[in-house]
């Protein structure tokens, strides 16, 4: 394909943001990797790790109880949904840990606040203006790099260190002239030059993906993993990525097999098989981290969905966890055990899982994690999780 050919493919088809170079990358000395998956809107984790075997279950959840036999059989107390059936094979394979009863330190049932807390990684919505991905990214030795997979800087990224940003864009199409003439404009500036041209060699990374936004109803899940993992396997490439995907808040029709959230749950598995795949021999090296700014209300509403809750979900995957496994001080859903009357109590500090895949990918410090993390002394990180 010639250059301008290249160039009407790039702007029909969408490119990467034109943020900081992303090809770029400086030779790593680490050779982990982390992925950052967050579901902005608070996924319900009753739904997704299902406690089929608590005896409160059946009652509390009513017509949003899943039936056993619907689900994948993790332990004789937690199966996955449906939706999430494909991760099965991570579980075969040793690579699969379903985190339950988790939730940030800082109770909320605002999206704004819970999601500051998660992605600053501290104990409250104010106190920190770096997110402690990049707090990561300064504490650790040697050259290092990361990468946003989102349409801006996602808060757990921001800080002094320099990240960089990718992103499908739908452009439209436009004519040759017009090419031409925006080529010649960034050619003769010295700022965007290096960054148009860093556009046209990540798109020739990442491919043709037909990426349908970030949004998980509209099916972007699959195609931005994938991208994800053509970016991170580079012998060059970034160390951390950070990944969103929105669509998770289910107040109305949540549905059981094959419901809306069952579907949305079918993408991320889709997804993070992808992104295994994608990755190659890399992934020996690479842990993923899933999480959620909160849980939801273990009874449904009168709409048949759920509202803002407290604990709740997440995954860690890859070859560097011990073993697979429900990590879970699980604390019952009869009624008194509810928290406030209304939501799965929180047993785990998200931070402490934070910590483990940390410590775990990167072999750092107690004084490096004490820096990721600040004011988390108190919060032991589950450590035996990881290998």
């Amino acid at each position: 394909m010639d250059r301008r050919a290249f160039l009407r493919h790039m702007c029909a088809g969408g490119v990467a943001t034109f943020a900081a170079p992303l090809v770029s990358f400086a030779q790593v000395r680490h050779s982990g990797r982390l992925v950052f998956v967050l579901l902005r809107g608070g996924f319900d984790g009753l739904a997704a790790v299902v406690p089929f075997g608590d005896t409160g279950y059946a009652e509390l959840r009513g017509p949003l109880a899943f039936q056993e036999s619907d689900l994948f059989e993790l332990t004789d107390v937690f199966g996955l949904a449906p939706g999430l059936a494909p991760l099965g094979d991570l579980w075969q394979r040793n690579e699969l840990v379903a985190v339950h009863a988790m939730a940030i330190p800082f109770r909320t049932r605002s999206h704004f606040d819970g999601q500051a807390i998660l992605e600053t990684g501290i104990d409250k919505p104010l106190g920190s203006s770096d997110g402690w991905l990049n707090r990561l990214l300064q504490v650790m030795s040697g050259t290092r790099s990361g990468v946003a997979v989102a349409s801006g800087l996602p808060r757990s990224m921001s800080g002094p260190f320099d990240v960089q940003t990718w992103s499908p864009t739908e452009l439209g199409a436009v004519n040759d002239e017009y090419l031409e003439r925006l080529a010649t404009l960034y050619r003769h500036d010295p700022v965007l030059h290096g960054r148009f041209e860093a556009a046209l060699q990540q798109q020739a990374l990442v491919g043709e993906e037909p990426m349908a936004g970030q949004g998980a109803r509209r099916g972007g899940i699959a195609p931005l993993m994938r991208a994800t993992g053509r970016i991170l396997k580079q012998p060059e490439g970034p160390n951390i990525a950070a990944v969103e995907f929105s669509g998770w808040d289910t107040h109305a029709n949540q549905g059981l097999a094959g419901g809306a959230l069952d579907r949305l749950l079918g993408q991320l598995a889709e997804g993070l098989i992808e992104l295994r795949t994608e990755m190659g021999t890399a992934w020996s090296a690479t842990t993923v981290v899933v999480m959620t700014e909160f849980g939801r209300t273990a009874r449904p509403n009168g709409t048949r969905g759920t509202d803002h809750g407290t604990a709740g979900a997440g995954f860690v995957i890859g070859p560097k966890v011990a073993r697979s496994a429900v990590y879970a001080d699980w604390p019952g859903l009869a009624d008194g055990a509810l928290f406030e009357g209304r939501d799965l109590r929180p047993t785990l500090d998200t931070r402490a899982l934070l910590k483990a895949a940390v410590a775990g990918t990167f072999d750092l410090t107690p004084a490096q994690l004490a820096r990721v993390f600040p004011g988390s002394d108190a919060v032991r990180g589950a450590y035996d999780l990881m290998k």
